[in-house]
């Protein structure tokens, strides 16, 4: 697959819904980045209006995104004149005239959903694809919502809809990864926009009322999402990935107010410490080399000694909590508080049907994975809330989602650190603390390939079940996590996100026929 990242900037993106909002603020955002953008929305004057504003090169485009046969037309027009479109951000729709029960829903009302939120995405995807694929390469991102994952009080249509969205958003990213097109999709929470002004203006929404059910305890901004939606873009190892911007709303269970609160917000500075556990290869190592290329001061804890490894080590046993409290209140002492943690270190267990399983190996991979990350959690968040923030990264794995025969508590550590990062995150988001968690599929590591040479694992048969075909690269991984760790993650906290090359959005069987 070709590496989108080379091509950052340049590209031609195609943004609907462009007018106003989270579309225009998408483009603003592509255009800063010095891609040429076509801003596609219903109202021409708007639609003209924003264009202009980022400059001459860019284009404003007229179209319902729901009228099939000018769907076509005017995409084929624009790509006969411009050429392919790199870039799609389906992010036209509309919500409900007004919250109601199901019955009482004008079959017109729920036509009009489905017209311009999901069929929207699908005529525009259908319209832009082939030139992707002769090209043999690509991004989508379906712009979904929150909504898509809880039911909310008289919005079933709504959510309905934008459920369909990531369905659509999974099928495309296993369909069209082989072609080298990533297929994601970013869920905003909710966004100061301005629908939510004209539905205040009416009284129909509560601003103090919802701010208090979302952790970072107030609403997203435009632009928020508009940096996740460019990440997005650019990722090249997300396929049918879902990223909430939601202020941790998706990761809230509990029943009364998430947040009494606005989140503090610690911008990063040039030489903020950055503290990577288990960096000293793999993984870890790329994450600690990408985030020391952006500026941070790395600190590593490892139980290996140093080796080879370019930055500062602290030695230390993740699952002895004395050990890391003192490796962290080193590093303190050394460079400054910890504004940035990862929690990268893990072990996998030994591979035994569950009756021959050992319970120490058992016992000592939820050591250091789990009880690990709450080590290095609480010996860093003290120091976060001193200096007003921060932001914590946990390393958990798709195993949290899916069964490996014999690997017990490797999937058990994982589903919990996926858990944790979700609790983390509500409980200190008053503190300014934003906790997230990245879930790799299989990575070309060390461990990886001695499982391969070792013949525990296929290597034709893993590639063949990834939609992408082939291995993720740490580098991946660790542009993800640097992200997460960014001041342009700062409506993001309590999510996990999948990279796994589409692996996980696939429920297509290796090697079988297509249905």
């Amino acid at each position: 697959m070709t590496d989108r990242a080379q091509h950052a900037g340049g590209r031609l993106v195609l943004v609907t819904g462009a007018a106003r909002g989270i579309g225009l603020a998408c483009a603003r955002r592509f255009a800063a980045d010095e891609d040429r953008v076509i801003l596609a929305d219903r109202d021409a004057d708007a639609c003209s209006s924003a264009a202009a504003s980022l400059g001459g090169r860019h284009v404003a485009l007229t179209l319902d995104v729901s009228d099939e046969a000018a769907v076509a037309r005017a995409l084929a027009d624009v790509q006969a004149q411009h050429g392919p479109i790199d870039v799609l951000v389906n992010n036209a729709g509309v919500v409900d005239r007004m919250a109601r029960p199901l019955l009482e829903v004008p079959d017109d009302d729920i036509d009009r959903l489905l017209g311009i939120n999901l069929d929207g995405p699908f005529l525009v995807t259908r319209a832009v694809v082939h030139a992707m694929m002769r090209q043999g390469q690509g991004a989508i991102v379906n712009i979904a919502s929150g909504a898509a994952l809880r039911a909310l009080p008289g919005r079933a249509a709504y959510s309905m809809t934008k459920a369909g969205v990531i369905g659509m958003t999974r099928a495309l990213a296993v369909e069209l990864a082989p072609h080298g097109i990533a297929v994601n999709a970013v869920l905003p929470g909710y966004i100061d926009t301005e629908i939510l002004l004209a539905l205040e203006r009416e009284g129909r929404f509560d601003r103090g009322a919802v701010a208090g059910a979302i952790p970072a305890g107030r609403l997203g901004r435009a632009d928020e999402v508009a940096e996740a939606v460019h990440h997005v873009s650019r990722a090249t190892y997300l396929a049918g990935t879902l990223l909430s911007v939601d202020g941790g709303v998706d990761a809230f269970g509990g029943s009364g107010r998430a947040s009494e609160s606005v989140m503090p917000h610690r911008p990063t500075r040039p030489g903020d410490v950055a503290c990577v556990t288990g960096g000293t290869s793999g993984i870890g190592a790329a994450i600690a080399d990408r985030l020391a290329a952006q500026g941070w001061q790395v600190a590593v804890i490892d139980q290996q000694p140093a080796g080879h490894c370019a930055h500062r080590v602290w030695q230390a046993d993740m699952a002895d909590a004395d050990a890391v409290r003192s490796a962290i209140a080193g590093i303190a002492a050394s460079l400054g508080p910890v504004a940035l943690l990862v929690n990268n270190a893990g072990i996998v267990d030994p591979a035994h049907p569950t009756h021959a399983q050992s319970p120490a190996d058992f016992r000592r991979t939820i050591a250091v994975n789990v009880k690990g990350v709450i080590h290095a959690a609480r010996a860093a968040a003290p120091m976060m809330i001193a200096s007003g923030g921060g932001a914590i990264v946990n390393l958990s794995s798709i195993t949290a989602s899916l069964g490996l025969p014999g690997r017990n508590a490797y999937g058990a550590s994982k589903a919990a650190v996926s858990m944790l990062t979700r609790s983390m995150a509500c409980e200190w988001a008053t503190h300014g603390i934003r906790v997230n968690a990245v879930a790799p599929g299989y990575i070309r590591t060390p461990a990886v390939e001695a499982l391969i040479a070792s013949g525990a694992r296929d290597l034709d048969a893993l590639i063949g079940r990834i939609p992408m075909g082939r291995l993720g690269e740490p580098s991946e991984i660790a542009d993800l996590v640097a992200f997460l760790g960014s001041d342009a993650a700062s409506y993001i906290t309590g999510t996990t996100v999948q990279a796994d090359g589409g692996y996980l959005a696939s429920g297509h069987p290796a090697g079988a026929p297509m249905p």
